[in-house]
């Protein structure tokens, strides 16, 4: 998300998949990085370790398969351990253990994460938030398609310690559903993956579907998005920004007291700007309104 991470270990695989992940993400904030070491042991003979536990209290932070592969993280200091065997696939090593560390270390330095895809258009972003199966990833993608620059899918931060609603994203990975093949024909080229979490899931590179992206952005709306099951025109109207505080704080969920105070305050900023519900039943319905809206024709 374009802070630096400096990665420390005795295992090439670490190096190779940390490269595959964040090589093509450009350097944006001159902080100081957060550090990750990791210690690899052969396994033995012994089987795959099980998915994970991940617990946190304060500016502590773990991550627990089993004796043998484990994590924990320092959040005040942005600086972590963790000890794997041999015997993990990439992807374990990938989605289990390297994104929710470095992620959670550097947002609870920097950042604060909303549960929300994010689309710009003329340069002015929409925040798309909403419950699980409200449509966010999808309304994203179908914006996108229709000539929006896409900023992120599901996970969108925003920068503390600035007060022009500066926002960055995970621009280069779009990750669906197994169903949202019947909605765009084009992803029925790319390959169904189990990832160790479980979830059946398609992961797709915006870049290789020829579509903009930015890594960062700036916010000039907040929608909520309520997707209905039978057909509705697509509305917008005013949400209160007491229910859209109680819904984006569940995601402070890390870092001890300061932190959290500080992720609070910028949410609480960040719901200055104009804030909607936007009911639809269709994508292409709901785009329109989407721009209507950033056009200031609402």
């Amino acid at each position: 998300m374009g802070y630096p991470l400096r990665i420390a270990t005795n295992f090439e695989r670490v190096h190779s998949t940390a490269e595959r992940i964040w090589s093509g993400y450009p350097r944006l904030s001159g902080e100081h990085a957060v550090h990750l070491n990791i210690a690899v042991t052969a396994s033995g003979g012994a089987p795959a370790p099980p998915p994970p536990s991940f617990r946190g209290r304060d500016h502590l932070f773990s991550v627990v398969a089993d004796r043998d592969n484990f994590a924990t993280a320092d959040l005040r200091t942005g600086v972590g351990f963790a000890c794997f065997t041999d015997n993990i696939s990439s992807d374990y090593l990938r989605y289990q253990f390297l994104e929710p560390l470095a992620y959670v270390l550097i947002a609870a330095r920097y950042l604060t994460l909303t549960h929300s895809a994010c689309v710009a258009l003329r340069g002015r972003g929409v925040l798309l938030c909403g419950d699980s199966g409200a449509g966010k990833t999808c309304l994203a993608f179908a914006c996108a398609r229709k000539g929006w620059t896409f900023i992120s899918g599901d996970a969108t931060a925003i920068v503390r310690g600035h007060d022009d609603y500066r926002l960055v994203g995970r621009p280069f990975e779009i990750r669906f559903r197994e169903t949202a093949r019947r909605l765009f024909p084009e992803l029925e080229h790319y390959p169904r993956a189990i990832r160790p979490n479980g979830k059946d899931d398609i992961e797709v590179d915006p870049r290789d579907l020829k579509l903009k992206c930015a890594l960062e952005g700036t916010a000039s709306q907040i929608v909520f998005l309520e997707r209905s099951h039978s057909p509705i025109p697509a509305v917008a109207e005013t949400f209160p920004s007491n229910q859209a505080l109680r819904h984006l704080e569940q995601a402070i969920c890390f870092g001890d007291e300061s932190s959290r105070s500080e992720q609070l305050r910028s949410l609480v900023a960040l719901l200055g700007l104009p804030t909607y519900r936007l009911r639809y039943y269709d994508l292409d319905s709901a785009e329109r309104v989407l721009r209507s809206l950033v056009s200031g024709q609402l």
